[in-house]
């Protein structure tokens, strides 16, 4: 068995989902403010137009109610009433100021705002003249100089955005890596056999289903080995018998072939019949084992009706219990045909051995599934080993053609369908058992 790796420690993972998030954060902040910026110059420069269209509307009046030659020191006078920036300007000078697009609305006497609202052009009236306000940041204003600052600024905004994705980042990277470290901890003890070894609740929801899937797997796998123990013990119980009496047999026909007191013909026929014993328990104990570590069950339309008759028509003898199969025609389930064919084979057969005079067989398909009912006449089961027939080769009488498999393989067959069988007493004084198999969303075996 390999060595697992040995998890390091949380840090480095830490600082890599800390660079990560932080440039993820840094690359959605510069996004977002070019965004704003483009959205915000927009609104601001339509603002300034209808804040500045007034001041313009004033000036130009007042330029033009004064003759061309004095309008030069009319707007000094103009100037020393305004706090920015104001000028009379040739108009083909301001026209290079301004975007291409705007010249012409410019030339028509509209009013044009450039350098993200900083300046404000006009032109005076029909004149070959413009008017300039601003620029308009140029407002002396009483506060402290901020361009010293401005590392200091753009320092504290980065660590408060630092800050406030690695603290809550940190806490979630370290209730991750607790939850990690105790799942790997767990596949380690898997590794180890140590299935009984619990799993600590995990502490993110994330995670919670794949600890509670390795926690059923641990159940799966103890369980399966119980069984397979627990197989192999009543195998090698099962097995001592016939063992014993072929060698009790040989010893005979060594007997035989030294006094010929024994007729060698009658110990040969108990030889094999010991020896067809021998095959059906093995044949018998592959088959269980197949089928309990079945993964998957391929599902196909059975014809429930029809497969009653092929395996009844095994079972009917002049000498035995008479035999009542009630299905409808035509009745159908999706399921494994061939692992369906055992369970009924082995329900039934159970049901003939037990039986006095009569066995009543009956199928129906119901809302939830198809419902199988095997009663008899027999001695029925008692509540109190009505589980423990389902265990590997158990029995609760000692019956010749019986292993103790047969009811341990039909609730495994059951169980891979997604059903269960179940024991109750019988209308007729013995046992019944029903199997029950639900409908299988791949369509199919629907009552109609």
């Amino acid at each position: 068995m390999t060595t697992p790796r040995r998890l390091r420690g949380p840090l480095p993972l830490y600082v890599r989902y800390c660079i990560a998030f932080v440039s993820a954060q840094l690359v959605l902040l510069l996004t977002g403010t070019m965004v704003w910026d483009r959205w915000s110059d927009d609104v601001h420069d339509q603002s300034m137009r209808y804040e500045v269209q007034g001041t313009h509307a004033l000036i130009a009046e007042r330029l033009l109610a004064r003759p061309a030659d004095t309008r030069a020191r009319e707007m000094q006078a103009v100037q020393a009433a305004f706090a920015y920036p104001v000028h009379l300007r040739p108009l083909d000078q301001v026209q290079a100021l301004v975007p291409a697009s705007e010249r012409s609305a410019l030339a028509q006497g509209g009013i044009v705002m450039t350098a993200h609202g900083t300046y404000s052009h006009q032109r005076l009236g029909t004149t070959d003249q413009a008017v300039t306000l601003g620029r308009f940041d140029d407002v002396p204003m009483d506060m402290p100089d901020l361009d010293g600052d401005d590392a200091f600024y753009w320092l504290g905004l980065l660590s408060t955005l630092v800050g406030a994705i690695a603290l809550p980042l940190y806490f979630l990277v370290h209730r991750l890596w607790h939850d990690v470290r105790v799942l790997h901890d767990t596949v380690h003890h898997l590794r180890a056999n140590a299935f009984d070894h619990p799993i600590p609740a995990l502490r993110t929801h994330l995670l919670r289903p794949l600890g509670q899937a390795l926690q059923d797997m641990a159940q799966q796998m103890r369980t399966l080995l119980d069984g397979q123990r627990l197989m192999g013990q009543a195998m090698a119980h099962e097995l001592r018998t016939p063992i014993a009496r072929l060698r009790f047999t040989a010893s005979l026909v060594e007997e035989a072939a030294a006094t010929a007191d024994t007729c060698p013909g009658t110990l040969l026929q108990e030889m094999q019949a010991d020896l067809q014993w021998l095959e059906d328990l093995t044949t018998a104990g592959v088959e269980y084992v197949r089928f309990g570590r079945m993964p998957l069950v391929e599902r196909d339309r059975v014809d429930v009706a029809a497969l009653l008759r092929t395996v009844g028509a095994n079972f009917v003898h002049h000498d035995g219990p008479r035999l009542q199969l009630a299905c409808a025609p035509g009745t159908q389930v999706q399921g494994n045909a061939m692992a369906l064919e055992l369970a009924v084979r082995n329900l039934l057969g159970n049901a003939m051995r037990h039986a006095d005079a009569e066995v009543m067989v009956t199928a129906e398909l119901r809302h939830d599934g198809l419902h199988l009912h095997v009663e008899d006449d027999g001695p029925g089961i008692p509540p109190m080993h009505r589980h423990d027939v389902f265990a590997p080769y158990f029995r609760l009488r000692d019956t010749p053609g019986g292993f103790g498999l047969g009811l341990a393989m039909v609730r495994t067959i059951a169980e891979r369908h997604g059903g269960h069988v179940d024991i109750h007493d019988s209308a007729l004084g013995g046992a019944c058992l029903a199997l029950f198999l639900p409908h299988h969303k791949g369509g199919g075996g629907r009552p109609r």
